[in-house]
């Protein structure tokens, strides 16, 4: 399930903008996700449940997906405090 690892690359990133931007916590993630990517929607969002858990800034983050045209996984948005 490469979901899961794209979920925590994405935890990744997060975390490295909350560090650079000097946030407390992430409110809002949005990401597009391409309809020709692969990526099954559902699975990506169970694992970005599973892992954002693990880290205290991002663990109460909400998930939008948008499903776009093409097959690029996007992190169009991300909303801190």
């Amino acid at each position: 399930m490469h979901e899961l690892s794209l979920a925590q690359g994405l935890i990744d990133q997060l975390t490295d903008l909350v560090r650079y931007h000097k946030a407390t916590r992430v409110v809002t993630v949005r990401v597009d996700i391409g309809t020709m990517a692969g990526i099954v929607t559902d699975s990506f969002a169970f694992g970005f449940d599973a892992v954002k858990t693990t880290t205290d800034c991002i663990r109460e983050a909400n998930l939008e997906i948008k499903e776009v045209a093409g097959d690029d996984l996007v992190l169009a948005q991300v909303v801190m405090e």
